[in-house]
């Protein structure tokens, strides 16, 4: 996951006719394939895209489903909650606004990399039950 400005990206995007909406895309798949979880889009970040353009953006609405999906699972790894984003991320794509699917998940990533996993966790400082028997020094 790549720390991004989300207005510049989004001002790149308009600019560039969507061109850098396109490599945003792929960046974003990029985040999402080297962070596993259990709901994932199993394709690479080039097939993906490559899909995407094929399908001529069926597949992308199809990644944004799973994306807003998998974002739960993410955020609960840094120790915040999170609601399924993948209804809303389906509906904006379905109409068009997939700038404002990648700005709400570049919002995410940049709050993600803000913290490592388990930050809240560790900041608690919950107890932590001893070693097994045996470990012992």
């Amino acid at each position: 996951m790549e720390k991004r400005d989300v207005a510049v990206a989004v001002i790149l995007t308009i600019v560039t006719c969507g061109i850098y909406g396109i490599y945003w895309s792929y960046k974003i798949a990029e985040g999402f394939d080297v962070t596993p979880t259990e709901s994932r889009v199993t394709t690479t970040p080039g097939t993906t895209i490559l899909l995407w353009i094929v399908t001529c953006g069926i597949y992308g609405y199809y990644c944004y489903y799973k994306w807003g999906c998998a974002s739960v699972e993410i955020s609960a790894r840094y120790g915040r909650r999170s609601e399924d984003k993948g209804i809303l991320y389906l509906v904006l794509a379905i109409f068009g606004l997939t700038i404002i699917n990648n700005a709400l998940i570049q919002s995410d990533f940049n709050t993600w990399t803000n913290y490592p996993p388990n930050y809240y966790y560790q900041q608690q400082n919950y107890w932590q039950p001893p070693p097994p028997p045996g470990t012992w020094r």
